[in-house]
């Protein structure tokens, strides 16, 4: 019979006043456990419901115990707490800054840590929007509203608003000169897209200061973006395959490829958003980068 024990530390100390939350995943925490002791860091061990028990909990040190709870899952739970993450930690700028270092190409672009992302900031609405939804709770609505400011500031001044031949682009790394990422830009536009929509209607639209307006400022901001897409989407398609950005407008040098697994992220971003907008040019789009991974290439002269 093998047997073995682990400690895992539930981290800083709360307030004495402060209830908190715990919530572990037997599995994973079993899991990471087990796997610690294997020799190789390329070995694993997967679990499956029904692999582990649960036989005791204790506990080492001072506290009260409210409560305790056996569940299948927390997904909710979880969902939330990363929606109050959002609330609490947004900055004067309305983001969330990345805490370290970015270079690229070869560091001749580097952004210093606390840089913004729109592909975050995209995240952050869809997130924010859903907690809205699920809570009611009017201020993940005003921390989205908070959030939209960083759209409107240049990529040089903290921003993520970058422009290409005149034409805006939200910047998933925003340098200067900019790179244009391709699935950044999109996942920023499909937030823009679910804030737009919340606001606009029922609850919000009756019972949050400005929600009509911070529906239009969203829907400006994605009709601004898309237009922006429609004009640029076919810089990306090589004929085989796709750019993952346009770094190389910029820099002059070659262009960067997307692997086959971004290739896949471009295709189910478009198809998702030819859902949202009924766009055709998107749709077509999608179906052809579809079929250059199926090995079909453009025709040449």
């Amino acid at each position: 019979l093998f047997q073995s024990e682990y400690y895992y530390s539930l981290g800083a100390k709360p307030k004495p006043i402060d209830w908190r939350w715990v919530c572990r995943d037997l599995l994973v925490d079993a899991g990471r456990a087990l796997t610690s002791s294997l020799s190789s860091k390329k070995e694993t061990i997967l679990l499956h419901p029904g692999d582990v028990s649960l036989n005791s909990i204790s506990f080492r040190g001072r506290s009260v115990i409210r409560d305790m709870k056996q569940r299948s899952s927390a997904h909710l739970e979880h969902f939330l707490i990363a929606a109050e993450w959002l609330a609490v930690n947004q900055d004067q700028q309305g983001g969330w800054p990345v805490p370290v270092e970015r270079s690229i190409a070869e560091k001749r672009l580097v952004l210093p840590a606390g840089w913004h992302s729109a592909m975050a900031q995209g995240h952050a609405l869809s997130v924010l929007v859903r907690a809205y939804a699920v809570t009611n709770d009017t201020k993940y609505l005003n921390v989205a509203k908070r959030a939209l400011q960083l759209f409107r500031t240049a990529a040089a001044k903290g921003g993520v608003l970058n422009e290409l031949f005149g034409h805006a682009w939200f910047e998933e790394y925003p340098t200067t000169p900019g790179t244009f990422v391709l699935n950044g830009f999109l996942y920023s536009l499909i937030g823009l897209y679910d804030i737009s929509q919340i606001a606009r209607t029922g609850a919000a639209a009756a019972t949050v200061p400005h929600a009509v307006d911070l529906a239009a400022e969203a829907a400006a901001l994605f009709s601004t973006g898309l237009e922006s897409l429609r004009i640029f989407l076919p810089l990306f398609d090589t004929g085989s395959g796709t750019l993952y950005d346009l770094r190389h407008l910029g820099l002059k040098t070659a262009p960067n490829l997307a692997r086959w697994d971004y290739h896949s992220v471009h295709i189910y971003l478009l198809k998702w958003l030819y859902v949202i907008t009924g766009d055709g040019l998107l749709n077509d789009t999608a179906n052809r980068w579809v079929a250059y991974a199926a090995g079909h290439r453009a025709k040449h002269n």
